[in-house]
């Protein structure tokens, strides 16, 4: 059996339209790709991903680091999530507000049942050496991939992970309700005071320490 490149296009086409209705990519904006097997489908670099077909998509192996000419700028970090985990298909996309909150802190810890149940307690938050170098990233991505299903890239956007492109994409909803109400449950605490958190959120964004789950990985 092999990959059913119209198929992955037909969703990618889905995931993309739905991220740039939510305002979470721009129309060029994002990446996507798909395992099957040791082989993985990706987009092109800075494609406008509406009605893609199955020659939009760039095609190679997982375990093999070969370039793939035309491929997204991202193709090593998509290949080493799928080396690092057991994950089918992986989306990068611009949530405004898990970008927002990453100004502000290394930790996203959702308060709300929805999000926690999705996401886990932390999400974790990584940070390019210098400007657009978050290709750098490949191995510290990948890991943090192991710790939650989204993880985010401070200033920039986030990686999802999931057994299709739309569950990826239901994790990137998720990271962006959790951020947003974050926020907004401190921007109404001068009107309302603290907010009530549920017993199992066990952790706050803005007062759990800066830990780096980098350090020690294996």
């Amino acid at each position: 059996t092999s990959m059913n490149l119209s198929a992955i296009a037909d969703e990618m086409t889905y995931v993309s339209d739905k991220l740039v209705a939510l305002g979470m990519v721009h129309l060029v904006g994002g990446n996507f790709s798909v395992r099957y097997g040791n082989k993985m489908a990706i987009t092109g670099h800075r494609s406008a991903k509406r009605s893609l077909t199955g020659e939009d998509l760039f095609v190679g192996c997982v375990d093999d680091d070969t370039p793939i000419e035309g491929a997204s700028a991202t193709l090593d970090m998509h290949r080493t999530i799928f080396r690092r985990t057991e994950t089918n298909a992986i989306v990068h996309a611009h949530p405004y507000y898990a970008i927002l909150l990453s100004f502000y802190t290394n930790v996203i810890c959702p308060i709300d049942e929805n999000n926690i149940y999705y996401l886990g307690e932390k999400v974790y938050c990584a940070h390019a050496p210098a400007f657009m170098r978050w290709a750098t990233l490949s191995d510290e991505i990948a890991h943090l991939l192991t710790l939650s299903p989204a993880t985010v890239l401070k200033w920039h956007g986030s990686f999802a992970i999931g057994s299709s492109l739309n569950e990826a994409l239901n994790t990137t909803q998720a990271l962006d309700q959790a951020a947003r109400l974050i926020i907004d449950t401190r921007q109404l605490e001068p009107h309302l005071g603290p907010a009530t958190l549920p017993q199992y959120a066990k952790h706050n964004s803005f007062n759990v320490s800066d830990e780096d789950p980098i350090q020690g990985k294996q």
